[in-house]
């Protein structure tokens, strides 16, 4: 394919010659004259916007290039004006050339013609873009859909227009100056053609270079990441495989087949045998890796466990053994029988513990230039012995990655072996004039190599320097320094690596290897661009995102056996009317898991009257903590729920389970219209609760931002602990009679206050002494509690009601400290969970020394806890539209020793895309583990798309499909308006696996007036609704709300309390409003009892 290649030699070092090198080969420059400009301008008039100054030179005879893949190109220079240069050329531009399409390029060509194309500073900064890892290929088509919003997106375009002139600036690549400093390097392997005499140049872009392309890595990596045609595929019609993105399927409930549902009690008493057995915690794909195992041997407690990987990535394999109290155990003279050479890299390198033991290394997905071949992953076989203590372990695929490094042994193997073979390698390959073929022999050389202990020690062992300082100790959140990394692929010219550089050579023309030296680093300079704090604000990168060791577990297996009994106050099972189904599903939950729940269901015959029912759980893997939670069914209405509260998952608590119903009421029908049924007060001196038919008429159009008076300026958030029976809730206002914690200034300060629901005998009124500067919120954990039972009786307590079993773990309560939000989270910032204590004594404590019990990098625009442990939040702050993941730290810690939280999703561009977020309004969770985000597009005016939904996510980031679309397929997403008339204001959830109500609240058009807001109940579970919304309620003026296990809505008002004649009250001091403290009012809502 001719190709004429227009330079842009205009700031060239004066007196060198240049040239461009391509496929192997020179092909001098000549200037351009004024015909010459004339005869391009002619033959190609898209390169019309191209000034003539810089247009100086241009290959005279047409370059011969590929036709049917990606070709990088690159010009240079000899440096016979810098006398201290270490080698003898220099590098300048580079290009990616990629053919047109067929019948495009048969028009170029015809008579004589051929194809056009620069190679300049623009080319050059879209160069080091195209070399990111989730972007290189060799694909003609994949990268012309990459070219497409490079060169066509208006935004997209300016910024690499931008990035060109700050490259400019800065001047060509030399050792000291320029845009990218020129490091020298010496290959030395006469074996593979370099005997050690001549000097190449690494060309390391600077950090001022990378900080620059920030902006326009962001918006290709969204665009790329929202772009259907660039999803992985195998293309029918030539086989190949294309695309550069694939998005993981999330579970958050697994639910049994029929046949293991329900055992009969002479087949649960055969499972409950003595023979040893092991089960794997997860056997989904997690972070790229996925787990398989088999019993080779029970008395001898052996097991093949299968590894395999889905990224393009090496792993390091490792165990970690725990006794039957969890502790880990030292193990320092067990080994796998793991192969050669897992023993040789054992011998050769210090890359474990005493209780964190090597097993080999898992090798990357099969892929054609960075196109995963996902039918091909890689993978590990190896047999493992227990040892005799050990009741369970930890497997753990050790790489690049970020967040917390508690062994920073582990990601060396999978590191160095990626660094070169998966990041190295292609970088060089992007240059070969042949498209290039699967990695799987570079792989299989690589294996072959691994057994030899030169390699290992030299090659492997001697990538550790390039990992830098950051491998020395362990830390709650550390980050890959990619720049360091980015010289790292000198090691394939090592003597010890021979073999793989000979199959890299037969790639390419002969010298091609070496000419590409200035490029090796480049996939890791751009990773590098792409995981800046700013960038994984909106960024989506996978393998750079993962964490430095997944985890999975085995765990010894028993059968568990959990017997049901009616609620004791009923003495037998829910009725329902005639016609009616029963049914009932039994939930074995694992805390601080990330895995999904265990769920068995059944059908009962009509007119069952059993005194008990059944349920057994084979294969529960052993380790941890476990609660189990029963739900009664008739239809489809959830008529009671039992709960065991948090179980040591061992043989003598779990082996058997009995468990006792709590019976609901009040079902939920399209004709369930909410009413309002009291509100709180300020009354003879107290907050007080007074029950009223007549709602607050309030609306956001009373928002005031003044700094003085009665004037509330945000609702941050509404949340309920119905463990204590207490509200929540959090806002900004002046005349609160309080100042800031930090300036002790007044005026506009976010606060928080803590009620007790109706009914309470106490109100449990709870103020800040001082208010904070930035937003905050209150979260509790609101989850039904287990209560104490004896003799197969509830335990009642004075009240009458059933007491709080004392060893049910409750979640928590918490408040956001907005405070060190401005520090580095490389210290200790970010906004930290600090506890709240639910009682009627404990005042709020603001102290500055708390602990923290859970860290985020970005405020919190609503956030809840998962019943699992674990806190979720979404963020929609400048648009960075991220869902974020903690694990709850029950007890605390100091704030620079929890991990922030994990960030996932990022900006959508497009509807049909799942696993990313348009503005994320709220989220919520559903009982049985669902995360439920409320998107809308309104508030924002975002991009042309108007999108108001809920998509459904699990605990790893991936969506999950919990709802039904038109065509009665599977779908993460449920659609609520496409009108684009509604606000979106939050979202809650009650309900699980088998049906779950989600409460929606929204206005109508600007929300002035009363009339326009509603909250709207949908539903989901087994099996489709047959109407979506279930029911609206009308009238509904509020801004935030919250449901309780009974359908009881509360909500959060625009008003401020008052004294229940109308008009505003609060405690009173000094500083604060005219009519007292500005505190918002909350209400109480209740749906109709069934058959009214």
């Amino acid at each position: 394919m001719p190709t004429v290649f227009h330079a842009d030699l205009s700031d060239a070092h004066p007196g060198e010659e240049y040239w461009l090198h391509a496929v192997g080969t020179r092909h001098a420059l000549v200037p351009h004259t004024a015909r010459s400009l004339a005869r391009l301008r002619e033959q190609a008039p898209q390169l019309a916007q191209v000034p003539d100054r810089q247009l100086t030179h241009y290959t005279e005879r047409p370059v011969e290039l590929p036709a049917g893949t990606v070709v990088r190109v690159h010009l240079k220079h000899t440096l016979k004006s810098f006398p201290e240069a270490r080698a003898v050329h220099g590098v300048s531009h580079v290009a990616i050339h990629c053919p047109p399409p067929p019948e495009r390029l048969a028009a170029l060509t015809a008579n004589g013609g051929a194809v056009h194309q620069t190679i300049d500073y623009v080319s050059t900064a879209k160069s080091l873009v195209f070399h990111h890892a989730d972007l290189i290929n060799k694909d003609p088509e994949t990268t012309r859909i990459i070219h497409d919003h490079m060169d066509n997106n208006v935004q997209i375009s300016a910024q690499f227009n931008d990035l060109a002139a700050q490259m400019r600036r800065m001047g060509p690549p030399t050792e000291n100056s320029g845009w990218a400093r020129l490091v020298p390097f010496t290959p030395d392997n006469p074996d593979a053609g370099y005997p050690g005499d001549k000097t190449y140049y690494f060309a390391q872009p600077t950090p001022q270079s990378m900080d620059a392309a920030g902006a326009v890595m962001t918006s290709m990596m969204k665009a790329t990441k929202n772009d259907p045609r660039l999803k992985v595929r195998e293309n029918a019609s030539t086989g190949q495989w294309q695309g550069k993105w694939t998005q993981q399927t999330g579970q958050s409930v697994d639910v049994a087949t029929a046949s293991e549902s329900l055992q009969l009690a002479a087949d649960i008493r055969a499972l409950a045998g003595d023979d040893w057995n092991a089960t794997l915690q997860n056997s989904r794909t997690v972070h790229g890796m996925k787990a398989a195992m088999e019993v080779l041997d029970r008395d001898k407690r052996k097991v093949k466990l299968t590894l395999t990987n889905e990224y393009i990535r090496y792993l390091g394999a490792y165990i970690r053994f725990y006794d039957a109290d969890g502790n880990a155990m030292k193990v320092p003279d067990w080994s796998a029988d793991a192969g050669i050479i897992t023993e040789v890299i054992n011998e050769a390198l210090d890359i474990q513990y005493e209780d964190l033991r090597f097993i080999g290394y898992i090798g990357p997905v099969n892929n054609v230039m960075a196109i995963p071949i996902v039918a091909d992953p890689g993978k590990l076989e190896v047999t493992l012995t227990f040892p005799p203590d050990a009741v369970s372990a930890s497997i753990y695929g050790s790489g690049l990655g970020t967040g917390a490094d508690h062994w920073p042994k582990t990601p060396i193997v999978g590191g160095v072996m990626t660094g070169v073979f998966n990041l190295g390698v292609p970088a060089f390959m992007l240059a070969a004039a042949t498209a290039v073929q699967a990695y799987k022999p570079l792989y299989d050389i690589v294996d072959e190599l691994s057994g030899n202990k030169k390699f290992v020690t030299v090659v492997v062992g001697g990538g550790v320097a390039f990992f830098g300082a950051q491998f020395g100790v362990s830390a709650a959140h550390k980050e890959m320094n990619w720049h360091a990394f980015s010289t790292l692929a000198q090691l394939l010219f090592n003597k010890a690596a021979t073999k793989a550089l000979l199959w890299v050579e037969a790639q390419m023309a002969a010298e091609e290897a070496a000419d590409e030296i200035p490029f090796a680093g480049w996939i890791m300079i751009a990773i590098n661009i792409a995981t800046g704090i700013a960038q994984m604000a909106e960024t989506i990168v996978e393998v750079a995102t993962s964490p430095w060791n997944i985890e999975n577990r085995i765990s010894t297996a028993i059968t568990t056996q959990v017997t049901l009994h009616p609620d004791p106050r009923h003495g037998t099972w829910p009725q329902g009317p005639a016609g009616s189904s029963a049914s009932y599903t039994v939930k074995m939950i694992y805390r601080d898991q990330a895995r999904p729940a265990r769920l068995v269901q059944h059908d009962l015959p009509a007119g069952f009257s059993d005194a008990t029912l059944a349920a057994s759980f084979p294969n529960n893997t052993l380790g941890g903590q476990v609660k189990f939670e029963a739900d009664f069914y008739l239809d489809r209405w959830l008529a009671g729920k039992a709960t065991t509260g948090w179980l040591e998952n061992d043989e003598s608590d779990v082996a058997q389970v009995t468990m006792y119903l709590v019976q609901y009421p009040i079902p939920l029908t399209e004709k369930s219209i909410y009413r309002h049924s009291a509100l709180l007060t300020f009354r003879e001196g107290r907050y007080q609760w007074q029950p009223t038919a007549e709602a607050p008429t309030a609306t956001i159009a009373s928002r005031n931002t003044s700094s003085t008076g009665n004037a509330i300026s945000e609702w941050y958030g509404l949340t309920l602990s119905q463990r204590q029976g207490m509200i929540g809730f959090a806002w900004k206002a002046a005349g609160m009679g309080i100042d800031s914690c930090v300036s002790g200034q007044g005026g506009q300060l976010n606060a928080f206050q803590n009620i007790a629901i109706p009914g309470m005998a106490v109100p449990a009124a709870k103020f800040p002494q001082c208010g904070f500067e930035g937003p905050t919120q209150l979260v509790y954990d609101p989850y039904p509690p287990k209560f104490e039972m004896k003799d197969g009786q509830w335990v009642l307590g004075p009240d009458g009601k059933p007491s709080p079993d004392p060893n049910d773990v409750a979640l928590g309560a918490y408040y956001i400290d907005p405070r060190k939000s401005d520090v580095s989270l490389d210290k200790d910032g970010g906004y930290h969970l600090r506890r709240v204590v639910l009682d009627t004594r404990t005042p709020f404590d603001t102290g500055a020394k708390l602990p923290s019990h859970g860290r985020f990098p970005f405020f919190p625009t609503s956030f809840a806890l998962h019943p699992a442990g674990y806190v979720i939040a979404v963020t929609a702050h400048n648009r960075i539209n991220k869902l974020q993941i903690a694990p709850l730290s029950i007890d605390g810690a100091a704030d620079d020793a929890l991990p922030v939280a994990r960030s996932y999703a990022g900006e959508a561009l497009e509807t049909d895309r799942a696993g990313l977020l348009f503005r994320p309004v709220a989220v919520t969770c559903s009982y049985d583990g669902t995360i439920l985000v409320l998107e809308d597009t309104r508030a924002e005016g975002q991009g042309t798309h108007v999108v108001a939904r809920i998509q459904a996510f699990d605990l790893h980031g991936d969506p999950v499909s919990r709802f039904v679309d038109a065509g009665g397929h599977p779908t993460p997403f449920l659609p609520l308006s496409q009108s684009g008339e509604h606000s979106y204001l939050d979202i809650a959830a009650v309900g699980n696996e088998k049906q779950t109500y989600i409460y929606v609240l929204y206005y109508t058009g600007d929300g002035a007036a009363a009339t326009d807001y509603s909250m709207a109940v949908y539903q989901y579970g087994t099996e489709a609704p047959k109407v979506n919304p279930l029911v609206t309620t009308p009238d509904i003026p509020a801004a935030k709300l919250v449901v309780d296990l009974w359908h009881t809505v509360y909500t959060l008002n625009f008003d401020m309390t008052t004294d229940g004649a109308g008009h505003h009250a609060g405690p009173g001091n000094a500083s604060t409003g005219p009519a007292g403290r500005t505190v918002p009012s909350v209400s109480e809502w209740i749906p109709p009892l069934p058959g009214t």
